[in-house]
C-alpha cells in the first residue's frame, strides 16, 4: 500500500470482496464477515502505526549516522527495526542504498540466530518434559489418583507415594516440606485456569497443611505442603480435607467465567472465544478474542446480562462423555486445551452456556450472588482481558467504592448524589484560573521581550542574542523563543534557564542564516558543557543538562562558537 501510494486502510475491503466471491461455497465466511473485516481493519491500522514509528526511528538513526560520517548501518539496528516494527531488511537496504549507505547483514544474521536460539530455549520443558522425572517414574509404575472432589470436600484415602527434594522417599517427619500422592483425593489439581485446592491431610498424630495442588497429566494429582506434626509414609490411611470456604469461592468465580463467556458472545458476536483464564478464590480474569477495546457501554451491558443470568438462578448440569461424542453436542472447547478420552460438559440452564470443562462449579447460578467487572484491557494482538469479582469479594469492592465516594463528597462539602456537579464546577473554575495565569504569563513574556532585545551583539555581521531567562519548562522556553524570533529578524538567538537542578537551552537560527549556522550543532556543543545532550532542526534546537552551575559559562561560549 505504501509503495502504491495508498494512505488509508484497504485490505478489509479486499477481504469483503473475497467473502462476497467465496461466501456461496464457504458459508462460515459470511457468518464471520463482521469479525473478519473488523480484524483485518484493526491489524492494518496497527501495522500502519508500527510502520510509521519504525520509519521515524530509522530516519532519526540515519541522521545520527550521517552526522558521525558513518557509511554502514549496524546489523543490531536493522534487527531491532525488524523484530519490533516489522521493517524488513530488504526495505531498509533499499532506503540505505538511496542514502549512499550499506547494511551490515552479517551482524543482522548473528542477531537473528541469537533470537532463534532463545526461542528454541523457551520451548524446552514444554509438553511431557514439564513433568518432573520423579513423577514420570511413579506414573510408569501405575501410580495414579482418582479425583472425588466434584461430589466431596473430604475423603478417606491411602498414601501412594511421598516425594521430597525431587526424590521418592519412604517416609516424612514433622517439619518436612513434601509432595504427597494419594490413591483418591477431593483436592482439585490446578488445570484449565482454575487454581489448585488447599487444605489438610491428617491421621492420628499427624497433620500436613496442603499449600498447593497440581495435576500432572490426567491422572497424577500432587499435594504440596508441610508436615506440621507426626509422621507419614506410603500405605498410611489418611483423611484428605479441602478448605471448603476457599473452594466455594473458586466455584463461584468459575461458574461466572461461563456466564461471562456467554454474555460476551451474545453482545459482541460469535467470534468471541476464550483465550485463557485465571480462576482463584478472590477474583478471576478472562481472556477472549476480540479485535478492539470493549467500550464502557458494552461492558455495562455485559455486566447486566451476567447479573441477569445470576438472578434467573439457572441450574448447572454435568455430563461425562467420550471426547468425540461430546464435540458433536455443540459444546464449546478451548482450542489450546488438551482433553482426555472422556470429558465433562458443563451446561448452564437450557441454552445459556455449554462448555467442555473439568473445573468445579456451583449448583445454580444464583449462588454466585453478584458479578462486578473491575477492568478491561488488551493483553496481545486481538486478545482482550476482563477482570472481575463475584460474591462477597464483589460486594466488598462496591462498598469500598461507595466509602470512597462518600469520603470525597465530604472533602468537597457536598453529598454523593451532587458530587459530579460539584467536581464539574471546580474543574471549570480551575480551567478559568489556568487561562488567567497563561494570559498573565504571556503579557509578562511580551514585556520582557523588549528588554531582552537590548542585549544584541553583532559578530561577523550576524546579530546574536544570548540571555538567561526565568522560565520553568521547555515549553515556556520555546514560547519565549517564538516571541523574540518574530522581533529579532535575521540573527541567532540562544536562551538558557535553570529549573529543578538542571539547565535548559534553546537555539533559534533565522532561515537566511540556516545554511551557515546549524542550531542543532550549537545546542549539541553547549549541552555537552552542561553534561547533557541536545539536538533538533537546523533552524531550531533544544537541549540541556544536569549541571545548571555551568549555564553562564555555556551561554558565554555562544559568541566564540558563532565567531569561529
Amino acid at each position: 500500500g505504501q509503495l502504491l501510494g495508498l494512505k488509508d486502510p484497504f485490505m478489509h475491503k479486499v477481504a469483503a470482496r473475497v467473502i462476497d466471491v467465496m461466501g456461496e461455497d464457504y458459508g462460515e465466511l459470511v457468518a464471520s464477515r463482521q469479525f473478519i473485516e473488523g480484524l483485518v481493519l484493526n491489524e492494518e491500522k496497527r501495522f500502519a502505526d508500527t510502520l510509521h514509528f519504525g520509519m521515524k526511528m530509522f530516519q532519526d538513526s540515519l541522521a545520527e549516522l550521517r552526522e558521525k560520517g558513518a557509511t554502514i548501518i549496524p546489523g543490531e539496528l536493522v534487527f531491532k527495526l525488524y523484530d519490533t516494527y516489522g521493517l524488513s531488511p530488504d526495505l531498509l537496504e533499499d532506503i540505505a542504498r538511496e542514502e549512499g549507505l550499506r547494511v551490515d547483514l552479517e551482524s543482522y544474521e548473528k542477531a537473528m540466530s541469537r533470537q532463534r536460539a532463545q526461542s528454541q530455549e523457551a520451548w524446552k520443558g514444554s509438553g511431557e518434559e514439564e513433568i518432573p522425572e520423579v513423577y514420570r517414574k511413579l506414573a510408569s509404575k501405575g501410580i495414579a489418583t482418582r479425583f472425588t472432589g466434584y461430589e466431596l470436600y473430604s475423603t478417606l484415602s491411602t498414601i501412594k507415594a511421598i516425594v521430597r527434594s525431587n526424590r521418592d522417599v519412604p517416609s516424612a517427619e514433622a517439619g518436612d516440606d513434601v509432595e504427597v500422592i494419594l490413591e483418591q483425593t477431593p483436592f482439585y489439581g490446578a488445570a484449565g485456569g482454575q487454581v489448585g485446592d488447599t487444605g489438610w491431610i491428617t491421621r492420628d498424630g499427624a497433620r500436613m497443611t496442603v499449600r498447593e495442588t497440581l495435576r500432572f497429566g490426567h491422572d497424577l494429582i500432587i499435594h504440596f505442603g508441610r508436615l506440621e506434626e507426626g509422621r507419614l509414609a506410603p500405605g498410611d490411611r489418611v483423611e484428605a480435607r479441602v478448605d471448603e470456604k476457599r473452594r466455594r469461592a473458586i466455584a463461584l468465580n468459575h461458574t461466572a467465567t461461563h456466564l461471562l463467556h456467554a454474555a460476551l458472545r451474545e453482545i459482541l458476536g460469535d467470534h468471541v472465544k476464550q483465550a485463557g483464564s485465571y480462576v482463584g478464590p478472590e477474583r478471576f480474569r478472562f481472556d477472549f478474542s476480540h479485535f478492539t477495546q470493549v467500550g464502557s457501554e458494552q461492558l455495562r451491558e455485559v455486566e447486566n446480562m451476567v447479573n441477569a443470568y445470576i438472578r434467573q438462578n439457572h441450574s448447572l448440569a454435568v455430563q461425562e462423555l467420550p471426547r468425540d461424542e461430546a464435540m458433536k453436542t455443540g459444546a464449546m472447547a478451548i482450542f489450546e486445551e488438551r482433553y482426555g478420552e472422556r470429558v465433562r460438559i458443563v451446561s448452564v440452564g437450557d441454552a445459556v452456556s455449554k462448555e467442555l470443562c473439568g473445573g468445579t462449579h456451583t449448583d445454580r447460578t444464583g449462588d454466585v450472588g453478584i458479578f462486578k467487572i473491575v477492568s478491561e484491557s488488551a493483553v496481545g494482538a486481538n486478545v482482550r482481558r476482563i477482570e472481575a469479582l463475584t460474591g462477597g469479594a464483589a460486594l466488598e469492592y462496591v462498598q469500598r467504592l461507595e466509602d470512597e465516594v462518600t469520603g470525597m463528597a465530604a472533602l468537597l462539602k457536598s453529598t454523593p448524589d451532587q458530587l459530579k456537579e460539584r467536581v464539574d464546577r471546580l474543574l471549570k473554575e480551575h480551567r478559568q484560573k489556568e487561562r488567567e495565569v497563561e494570559s498573565l504569563k504571556a503579557k509578562l513574556l511580551s514585556s520582557q521581550t523588549g528588554d531582552l532585545l537590548s542585549g544584541i551583539r553583532e559578530i561577523k555581521g550576524v546579530r546574536v542574542l544570548v540571555r538567561e531567562v526565568g522560565v520553568e519548562s521547555p515549553k515556556e522556553l520555546r514560547e519565549m523563543g517564538d516571541q523574540i524570533r518574530s522581533r529579532l529578524g535575521s540573527g541567532i538567538l540562544v536562551l538558557g534557564a535553570k529549573s529543578k537542578e538542571k539547565a535548559m537551552l534553546l537555539c533559534v537560527v533565522s532561515k537566511d542564516l540556516a545554511g551557515r549556522y546549524k542550531a542543532g550543532e550549537i545546542i549539541g556543543r553547549l549541552s555537552e558543557m552542561l553534561g547533557g545532550r541536545g539536538g533538533g532542526r537546523p533552524d531550531m534546537a533544544q537541549g540541556g543538562g544536569p549541571r545548571p552551575e555551568e549555564l553562564g559559562r555555556a551561554l558565554e561560549a555562544v559568541y566564540d562558537l558563532v565567531g569561529s
